[in-house]
């Protein structure tokens, strides 16, 4: 097992690596001059500011975030250009290389993925199905500046079927449109139609909570197996957080924190509609893909996403028969966890928050979170496990104990059948023979692991793990203690 070890180069290093680039740059008769400028100045930003970073915490862990931004700097303002100008082989591409392999450096957030994703299934002709008897709803956001070709769509400003629009058009004999329904249908997968449809009831939701990294992941894909259960096949941060009153930017940038006065009753409808867009079946077909008739008109659904840890009263107002399982891992390995997301990069929550000094933070946003700026990573981690564990745990207290169960992830690993068992029985599940032989071995491995698990694995950051232990003693302590 290799140990972890954090150290960095000193400003000599860098300074020696850069003058290798620099020389090669200066020798390069390809490199226009303004370039060579704009190289030597980005160099000399990148070399003061490692003396400032490494005259304030050396090789102390506490200074990786600061390391890692001025890493990533380093990647997008200096490589591109060495690279565009520069040999592959030489110098300064082993320099690059010295420089980026210090630290593992998180990838950059792409806020404009899923509006890439939509718009390569149009291209490649994948489209939403247009049911000519549903009742469709013009978006109400997209209703300003609509291009000429979907200026039809002011037509679904109440509720309308295709079919009553067209003969609309008709009767008013308004210029027929040959490509009216592959319109509608573009217009349905831009989002700027969408069903409008009666809601069904949630009866008796089922939220797993859990600190972030804490084996949910793998309660939900066993859960979702359960024929009876509904899901949206993934975490729910686009639907909740897709609801401005419920985005942290509502709150000052507060922390992920919901409370029962954010369950205002348009909001709460507003999230009901966003699960029920999503729902999907154990198969993975769609709610809304589903004829009217043969949509079940009560649901019992799954959700997981591990910022409700902070969110509990306002689920539970949302949601009054909700169900909670407390998804509980113990801190040593839990907290390594979250500090291998850290450096991996996968789990960046959010992007230059107002108050935070480096470019990202990842996982849930936990009150007083701005205090952690000179913290090491297994700090940080440690205040999320923390928080999001004793939050869980005051909540809960609030609320009647049938409604909640505590779930340890040990127990989830080495007797998956047993603690799945306990669960439905709590949640009113059906068990099946499907259930029983999928438990009947080993639980896979989740898609969200990053590494291949193992008990010891938290060694390999041993020392940070130790320093921080302290800080979450008295909570673990309690929690492993506690019977429900």
């Amino acid at each position: 097992m290799e140990i972890y070890v954090f150290k960095v180069l000193t400003p000599q290093e860098i300074e020696s690596l850069t003058s290798d680039i620099l020389c090669e740059a200066e020798k390069n008769d390809r490199m226009p001059e303004k370039n060579l400028i704009e190289l030597k100045e980005n160099i000399k930003q990148f070399r003061l500011k490692w003396q400032e970073i490494f005259a304030k915490f050396g090789h102390c862990n506490r200074g990786e975030l600061s390391y890692q931004d001025l890493i990533l700097y380093f990647q997008l303002q200096i490589v591109p250009q060495v690279n565009k100008w520069l040999p592959d082989s030489g110098k300064a591409e082993k320099s690059i290389k010295a420089i980026a392999s210090m630290l593992p450096i998180p990838k950059r957030a792409n806020s404009r993925s899923v509006k890439q994703e939509l718009l390569a299934m149009i291209r490649l002709g994948v489209k939403q199905k247009l049911q000519w008897d549903y009742r469709y709803r013009m978006v109400e956001h997209h209703r300003k500046n609509l291009p000429k070709k979907y200026q039809i769509l002011e037509l679904f400003r109440s509720p309308s079927t295709p079919r009553e629009v067209w003969d609309k058009l008709q009767s008013q004999k308004l210029e027929k449109s040959e490509d009216f329904a592959h319109t509608l249908q573009r217009a349905i997968a831009l989002k700027l139609l969408k069903e409008d449809f009666p809601l069904p009831e949630f009866d008796k939701p089922i939220f797993i909570i859990s600190a972030p990294r804490a084996g949910s992941t793998l309660l939900f894909e066993s859960l979702s197996q359960f024929p009876q259960l509904w899901t949206v096949g993934k975490e729910s941060h686009a639907i909740i957080e897709g609801i401005p009153q419920l985005r942290p930017a509502a709150h000052n940038f507060s922390s992920n924190c919901l409370t029962e006065a954010d369950a205002q009753p348009h909001i709460s409808l507003a999230l009901r509609e966003g699960f029920a867009r999503q729902l999907r079946d154990r198969f993975g077909m769609a709610y809304l893909h589903l004829p009217i008739q043969q949509r079940p008109q009560k649901i019992r659904f799954l959700e997981k996403t591990p910022k409700n840890a902070l969110r509990v009263p306002f689920l539970k107002a949302v949601f009054p028969d909700a169900l909670f399982i407390f998804l509980y891992r113990e801190p040593r390995s839990n907290i390594n966890s979250i500090l291998e997301g850290w450096r991996s990069g996968h789990f960046i929550s959010a992007v230059k928050i107002p108050g935070w000094p480096f470019r990202n933070w990842s996982f849930l946003l936990i009150p007083g979170w701005s205090s952690l700026s000179n913290s090491s990573i297994a700090e940080i981690a440690a205040h999320q496990w923390k928080t999001a564990n004793s939050y869980i745990w005051d909540s809960l207290q609030s609320i009647p104990p049938s409604s909640w169960c505590l779930v340890r992830y040990q127990d989830l690993v080495r007797e998956p059948q047993k603690a799945i068992r306990e669960i439905s029985e709590f949640a009113g599940l059906s068990w099946n023979e499907q259930i029983e032989e999928r438990l009947s071995q080993p639980l896979p491995i989740s898609g969200a692991t990053l590494s291949q698990p193992s008990a010891d694995k938290w060694l390999t950051n041993e020392r940070d793990i130790l320093e921080v232990l302290p800080m979450v003693e008295p909570i673990a302590n309690m929690l492993e203690m506690a019977k429900v």
